[in-house]
């Protein structure tokens, strides 16, 4: 193939790509661009990412315009290499005198005070409750997965390697603040390199008890994987501490990445530094925001228990106690959605909502919504922890329609996504209390089937969450299924509940389901 170079001015910015081959034949035309720069440019971008082959002529091209680049005060720089490529300016040594970056490390990060930044409002949270339980393992969102016999460990090793050093996130280590001694977060950890082990059976069963036990916070990298070869197969072991991944962010970017990575795809332009994000994010919240602290406050004034949750069916001992209850969902799939172009976030939480309140009784409901806080395209490339939970309050109207009702929803999901900056109020101020909380989750179940390169990893294991992330007194969480159906999984606490109250709630969420399908039916129908 021979080289192609397009060219874009952008203000005083020049951007030159090449494709192809920059041999003898091409060296010249590239020298000309080159040579040839516009008045007014004050930097030359070389994107090189499309550069399958380098010969010594073209080396000589980009020396003659690093040469006339410096002569007017421009500054020249190679962006994103191949590997072979990037081999030979270490070989040759262009690379002392040749200015090279890649994606993920174009912008400058922001100065942080000391290299020191302030924990995220929902970072906070999770990691003030962990202290109060720092035996406890119920942070630790990891799973113990079979690989299939012919994946090339080597070449894992090589994926998940890339995938670590290309994140600034997995170099985050939690650390008291030498000046005010509160906890906060540094971007400079060390990246530990992950290698292949070969384990006997004996050795494997220890390793899987070691995998049970909490992280030790304090300066310490936030992540663990293992990579290992048994008599009995390959393993993978992937476990991360989770404020600073979430489920998006390990199954739907890690895997997805090292995926590509170990099938030799090219990776996509990195979304930036998860540090820079906090910093602004940061900077945002110093600005001023007491109109959404003072909604989120508003929204939560009078949450009372006998009020908002479901009623209580056992005695309450004061000794949280975690208990499940799966159920398939009946009355609705994907393709309902399809059809109607209906939101299926604000839908199902708002059967979500009408559930609670076909159970409580009460014609008013406050339960948060836990969103996944990637708003822009930015965003959900980004590694990192990025949920928030926005509460929801609704006040039914027994006059309301199904149809009128899912607008108050989704309208109110709108309102409190314009104050998600203002959360901190919430999460500082523990207004959340004791909420309900419903998740809606797409292929981020640890349990679901992943694959490496088109063959499936059996997940075995899972952490055993000893103590839940927060001890809510009820989670309501709705998995999509690949095949179109979902699975609703309440995980609660049993010293206030029984079983029986549960499944009366999944009942009544699947009634829910159904009925609000019917648009025009009225809310006092379907709450009679």
């Amino acid at each position: 193939m021979s080289l192609e170079i397009t060219t874009k001015l952008t203000g005083t910015l020049l951007q030159v790509k090449l494709t192809g081959r920059l041999d003898a034949i091409e060296a010249p035309a590239l020298e000309q661009e080159l040579t040839a720069i516009p008045a007014g440019s004050q930097n030359i971008e070389l994107d090189v990412s499309e550069l399958s082959y380098i010969a010594s002529a073209g080396l000589r091209s980009l020396l003659m315009a690093k040469r006339t680049a410096d002569k007017q005060n421009v500054e020249l720089v190679i962006k994103d290499p191949q590997q072979a490529i990037k081999e030979v300016f270490d070989i040759t040594g262009f690379n002392k005198f040749l200015k090279i970056i890649y994606s993920e490390q174009e912008a400058e990060p922001l100065a942080a005070p000391q290299g020191f930044y302030p924990l995220r409002p929902v970072q906070r949270w999770l990691v003030d409750t962990h202290f109060h339980k720092a035996n406890s393992t119920m942070m630790n969102v990891g799973a113990l997965g079979k690989l299939d016999d012919s994946v090339d460990m080597e070449r894992l090793a090589e994926a998940v390697n890339g995938v670590l050093n290309a994140h600034d996130v997995f170099r985050c280590r939690l650390v008291f603040h030498p000046d005010t001694g509160e906890i906060c977060q540094r971007f400079d950890g060390s990246v530990k390199k992950i290698v292949v082990e070969t384990l006997s059976e004996e050795a494997f069963a220890q390793r899987k008890l070691e995998l049970e036990k909490p992280f030790q916070l304090i300066d310490r990298p936030l992540y663990r994987i293992y990579l290992m070869v048994t008599p009995s197969g390959k393993f993978i072991y992937e476990d991360f501490y989770h404020a600073i991944m979430d489920g998006t962010a390990i199954c739907l970017l890690f895997w997805r990445e090292m995926d590509m990575r170990y099938q030799g795809k090219k990776i996509r332009r990195q979304a930036g530094s998860y540090a820079d994000y906090v910093l602004e994010e940061h900077r945002e919240l110093q600005t001023g925001a007491e109109e959404g602290h003072d909604y989120w406050r508003q929204q939560l004034a009078g949450f009372d228990t006998q009020k908002h949750l479901p009623p209580m069916d056992r005695q309450d001992d004061g000794k949280w106690h975690e208990s499940q209850v799966i159920c398939e969902i009946q009355n609705i799939r994907h393709d309902f959605f399809r059809e109607r172009g209906t939101n299926e976030h604000s839908f199902m939480l708002g059967a979500a909502m009408l559930a609670m309140a076909k159970v409580t009784g009460e014609k008013e409901v406050i339960m948060s919504w836990v969103h996944h806080a990637r708003n822009s395209a930015k965003e959900l490339r980004l590694m990192g922890l990025m949920l928030n939970q926005l509460p929801i309050r609704s006040t039914l109207r027994e006059d309301m329609t199904a149809a009128q009702f899912l607008q108050s929803v989704e309208a109110k999901v709108q309102q409190g996504l314009s104050y998600a900056r203002s959360l901190d109020a919430v999460y500082n101020e523990d207004l959340e209390g004791e909420c309900a909380s419903f998740i809606l989750q797409k292929n981020t179940d640890a349990k679901a089937a992943f694959v490496l390169d088109g063959k499936p990893i059996t997940i075995q294991d899972m952490p055993a969450n000893k103590r839940s992330a927060a001890e809510n007194v009820l989670d309501i969480a709705l998995t999509a299924l690949d095949d179109g159906s979902y699975t609703l999984t309440l995980t609660y606490d049993a010293s206030r509940y029984s079983e029986t109250m549960m499944q009366r709630y999944a009942t009544a969420f699947d009634e829910m389901l159904l009925a609000m399908q019917a648009e025009d039916r009225c809310l006092a129908e379907i709450l009679s």
